[in-house]
C-alpha cells in the first residue's frame, strides 16, 4: 500500500518566476528516460548544437550522463529571458526529472512522505507563490513517478553506533523539532538550545535504557537544554583557533556553491584553488578572491560584528531553519550514514556560514534584502552536495563537535 504525500504543516510558497537559478551552476543528472526523451527531440540536429552535444558523460569510462553546461556554467538549454528552450518547444513534461522536480523535494517518514520545497530557488527561499498545497497533486504525480512510496526506510541513527526504530527516531527529530520552532526565543537561542541537547544526547549513557526511557530522557533533556547556554550570550567567546580553521574550510566550501560562481577545469584554476585553501587555513590578511561578486575583504573584517540586521535581511534564513526542521530533511535525505545528531550539527553550522558570508560579500556596503536569497541557494545546495555530505565532512563535524565550538560558532557569528 502506497503511503501518504502530503506538505508540511507550515506554509511553504513557490511558483517559478524564470529567474534562471536552477539552470546556473547544477549538474542536471539524467536517467535513461531522460536520455531517450531528449534523444527523440533531435537537439543534436540543431545547427547550435553542432559540435556542442547537449548532454556529456559524468568522466571519460563512465555511463551517467548530464546535461551540459557552458563556459559560465549555464544550461544548454537556458534561454535569455530565463526560461528553458526543452520546456518552450515540447512543454515541461519534456524536461529532464530533476528540472521538473526542482525546487520539490521528498523526505521519507517512517509511513508518509513530505512534500517540501528547496530553498535554493529565490523563489521558494522568498516565499513567493501559490502553496506547495496548492500544487500538491503535480507532486504527488513526479513522486509516484520516480520514487517507491510502499516501503517505509530505514530511520537513521539517533547518534553515532546507536540505531533504534522510527518511534525514537521520530521523537528525536519532533524535539529538535521543537527547540527550533520555539518561537519564544530568537533564532540564534533556538539553534544553541538544539546544539546543547544533541551535546546531551550524546554524552548520555543510552545503550541500556529501553525505547520508552530514551524517549523520556529526551524529555527531560529538552527541558533542561536552555540552561545549558550558560554565559555565551554575555561572553560571546570566539571559537577555539583549530575550530576557526575547520571552519573557514568550510566556509569556502559554500562560497563555491554560491549562484554565479565559475570555475573552470584548468591547472591554472587548480593551482588557484589549492593557494586558496592555503590562505583559509592561515586565516590572517586578504580573503582570496573565490567569486565575481564578493568584493575585497580581509578575514580579520569577517570577523567583526554584523550589527543588527533588519527582519527582511534574516526571515529567509529563519524561515529556512524552520522549514528544514519541521520536514526533517536535514537528517532524512542526502546523509544515509550520518545519525541524527550529527545531521542536526551540519544543519547548525548553516547559519554561522550564512552569515560569515553575509559578511563577505558586504564588505564594501551594508548588508541588503537581496544578499540573502542567494546565500540561502548556497546553503541548500551544499545539503546535497556530495563534499559536504561524506565521511570528510562528517569528520570535521565530529572534531568540531569535540573541541565544543558548535555552539560558541553560532553566538561569535551571530554577533
Amino acid at each position: 500500500m502506497a503511503s501518504p504525500i502530503k506538505p508540511l504543516p507550515v506554509i511553504e510558497r513557490w511558483d517559478c518566476h524564470q529567474c534562471g537559478a536552477c539552470c546556473r551552476g547544477t549538474m542536471v543528472p539524467l536517467s535513461a528516460d531522460d536520455l531517450t526523451h531528449l534523444k527523440a527531440q533531435r537537439w543534436e540536429e540543431r545547427p547550435e548544437f553542432q559540435g556542442t552535444p547537449p548532454v556529456v558523460r559524468d568522466s571519460w569510462f563512465g555511463h551517467n550522463y548530464h546535461l551540459a553546461q557552458r563556459d559560465d556554467g549555464s544550461c544548454v538549454f537556458l534561454m535569455t529571458d530565463g526560461s528553458c528552450r526543452i520546456h518552450r518547444e515540447f512543454g515541461g513534461d519534456a524536461k529532464p526529472f530533476v528540472c521538473r522536480m526542482l525546487p520539490l523535494q521528498i523526505v521519507p517518514r517512517a509511513n508518509f512522505f513530505y512534500v517540501t520545497l528547496r530553498r535554493a530557488c529565490p523563489s521558494a527561499a522568498t516565499d513567493k507563490g501559490r502553496t506547495v498545497g496548492e500544487q500538491l497533486e503535480a507532486a504527488r504525480a513526479l513522486v509516484r513517478e520516480n520514487y517507491r512510496t510502499d516501503a517505509a526506510p530505514r530511520p537513521p541513527a539517533i547518534k553515532p553506533g546507536e540505531f533504534r526504530g522510527w518511534s525514537v527516531a521520530r521523537t528525536l527529530l519532533q524535539t529538535f523539532e521543537r527547540l527550533l520552532t520555539d518561537e519564544r526565543y530568537p533564532p540564534i537561542r533556538r539553534l544553541v538550545h538544539a546544539l546543547a541537547l544533541a551535546r546531551l544526547v550524546e554524552a548520555a549513557r543510552t545503550k541500556s535504557l529501553t525505547d520508552e526511557q530514551l524517549q523520556e530522557l529526551f524529555a527531560v533533556l529538552e527541558r533542561g537544554a536552555p540552561d545549558e547556554t550558560g554565559d555565551l550570550f554575555s561572553n560571546r567567546p570566539a571559537p577555539s583557533r583549530s575550530g576557526a580553521v575547520i571552519f573557514r574550510q568550510i566556509a569556502a566550501e559554500f562560497v563555491r556553491l554560491h549562484p554565479r560562481f565559475q570555475t573552470r577545469p584548468s591547472w591554472g584554476e587548480r593551482w588557484q584553488l589549492m593557494w586558496a585553501a592555503w590562505r583559509f587555513v592561515r586565516g590572517g590578511g586578504k580573503v582570496p578572491r573565490m567569486h565575481p561578486l564578493y568584493p575585497e575583504a580581509t578575514f580579520e573584517q569577517l570577523e567583526q560584528p554584523l550589527g543588527a540586521l533588519g527582519a527582511d535581511i534574516m526571515n529567509p534564513l529563519t524561515r529556512m531553519f524552520e522549514t528544514t526542521a519541521v520536514s526533517g530533511s536535514y537528517a532524512l535525505a542526502n546523509r544515509g550514514a550520518w545519525s541524527i545528531v550529527e545531521s542536526l550539527r551540519m544543519l547548525a553550522i548553516l547559519y554561522p556560514v550564512g552569515l560569515w558570508m553575509l559578511r563577505w560579500i558586504s564588505a564594501d556596503r551594508t548588508p541588503q534584502v537581496a544578499d540573502m536569497p542567494e546565500i540561502i541557494a548556497a546553503l541548500d545546495r551544499g545539503q546535497g552536495f556530495a563534499p559536504l555530505a561524506g565521511y570528510k565532512q562528517r569528520r570535521r563535524i565530529q572534531i568540531l563537535a569535540q573541541l565544543g565550538d558548535f555552539e560558541r560558532m553560532v553566538v561569535w557569528y551571530g554577533r
